[in-house]
């Protein structure tokens, strides 16, 4: 009894080892190969990029058997269906390279907050943090003076002022001063 326990354990720990590596690695698009083209007649594409002209299916897998490859349907689309012969598991492992790789790319952005009431030495050190970032980072900055209890729009926008006339010479505006109920901000890049 105690080794069947252990077993249904140890095949559980298993399946979350599986399925935390199935979510991580990056999903491509399914494509039919072989016998599982559902299609008869399609264009065939050889390994080189050559156009073979329109082939019956058996007669495509025939060449690409011939040639030790595989076909792989990559447009499905019946009026114009386009088939390549590869070599499998390169094909996908291009893929799947191509999709980590837009899948990295994610822009980093952060969110900086300025009260109505603050020093100009104060504004200063945010504003060279906020450059470091953009300066390092690929990214966006977000400038956001918050409304605190008695301040007046007038302060909130001087506050803005001041803020903005720093970050012009290093920084353009993505989007233009706008209102988030009380506080106001804009969306910085790079120039």
């Amino acid at each position: 009894m105690l080794l069947f326990i252990d077993f249904i354990y140890s095949t559980q720990q298993l399946i979350k080892i599986v399925r935390k590596r199935a979510k991580a690695a990056p999903q491509i698009q399914n494509y039919d190969t072989n016998e599982r083209i559902r299609l008869n007649n399609f264009t065939v594409i050889d390994e080189n990029g050559e156009n073979l002209g329109r082939l019956d299916k058996f007669e495509a897998i025939a060449i690409a058997k011939e040639r030790e490859l595989d076909l792989v349907l990559v447009s499905p689309h019946p009026d114009n269906a386009v088939a390549k012969i590869v070599d499998w598991s390169k094909f996908k492992y291009e893929k799947s390279k191509k999709a980590r790789k837009n899948q990295a790319k994610k822009i980093e952005n952060k969110e900086w907050w300025f009260s109505p009431k603050i020093q100009d030495n104060e504004i200063e050190f945010k504003i060279n943090q906020v450059k470091k970032f953009l300066e390092k980072e690929d990214g966006i900055a977000k400038m956001t003076v918050k409304y605190e209890r008695k301040t007046t729009p007038d302060m909130l926008y001087s506050t803005f002022e001041r803020v903005k006339a720093k970050f012009e010479e290093f920084a353009k505006p993505v989007s233009e001063m706008a209102r988030e109920g009380r506080n106001l901000s804009i969306i910085i890049r790079k120039k």
